[in-house]
Formats: structure tokens, C-alpha cells, sequence
């Protein structure tokens, strides 16, 4: 009659060098896994920065439009010219960004292209104005758009 320990060959349990080998295989896993995550925390601040980039060239750029707009104050189309939009390095209250205005003369069939006059762009009516933010983790934030004199 055998006792309640089962003395049989093929019922072993694991060895110390087989449990010492496992849990090393584990920790190298674990430390690939914890590796990713730790990389994804560090860089989910990105969409955060890049929304406040966005932001702020929003901002300006309604800024800009709101001068075309307002015809109540000596503005309006005319007003738009690179001098009344100095740069700003930082930009107030975002010590992390800067912030410039390109403004540029195109026409109606090149809105892209530069087509030499020099703004407030009256002889072809058309102003392409470009609002640059920038960010030392994202990099630049452009947003564009065309206005014109009508």
C-alpha cells in the first residue's frame, strides 16, 4: 500500500532551476511590456501640446479674420499686412510657444502661390494668410486660409 506521498517517476514537480528560469523569463517579458507603457505615458502629453497649438493658431487667425470683418474701426480688408501682426516669442500666458503671421498676395486661379504684389494685396483682391505656431515637442502648427477683398 503506498502512503499519500506518490513516489512515481512521471509525477515530479518543477526543479529549482526551472523555477529560477521561468520567473527570469517573465521579468524579461514584463520588462518589455512595462516598457511600451511607460512610452505611451510619456508621450500622451503630445495631444495635449498639439491641441493647445491648434488653439492658439485658431485664436489668431479669428483674430485676423474678426480685422477683415469689422468695418466699424478704420480696418477691413486693407488692414491686413504682416506689421499689424508681429511676431510673438512667447506667446502671453503659453511661455512654451511662439506664434507668427505670414501674409502673402495671391490670385484667384493660384491661391497658393505668391504672386509678387505686397499686401494689403488691393490690385488682385486676394490675401493668403498663414498663422505658424510653434512648440518644442510638437514642431510647427500651421493654419492657413485665403481672404478676400469682397
Amino acid at each position: 500500500m503506498r502512503g499519500i506521498i506518490d513516489r512515481n517517476p512521471q509525477s515530479q514537480g518543477f526543479t529549482l532551476i526551472e523555477i529560477i528560469i521561468t520567473l527570469l523569463v517573465l521579468s524579461i517579458a514584463a520588462v518589455g511590456v512595462l516598457s511600451v507603457f511607460t512610452t505611451g505615458i510619456r508621450e500622451s502629453a503630445d495631444p495635449l501640446i498639439l491641441n493647445q497649438a491648434i488653439a492658439l493658431a485658431q485664436e489668431k487667425m479669428d483674430s485676423i479674420i474678426g480685422d477683415k470683418m469689422n468695418t466699424t474701426t478704420p480696418r477691413g480688408f486693407t488692414y491686413i499686412i504682416p506689421g499689424n501682426y508681429p511676431a510673438e516669442s512667447p506667446v502671453t500666458g503659453f511661455p512654451a510657444f511662439s506664434r507668427s503671421v505670414n501674409v502673402y498676395c495671391v490670385t484667384a486661379g493660384a491661391l497658393d502661390t505668391n504672386n509678387g504684389d505686397v499686401p494689403p494685396c488691393t490690385t488682385s483682391g486676394y490675401a493668403h494668410i498663414t498663422v505658424t505656431v510653434t512648440n518644442a515637442t510638437v514642431g510647427n502648427v500651421n493654419v492657413d486660409t485665403v481672404v478676400t477683398n469682397y
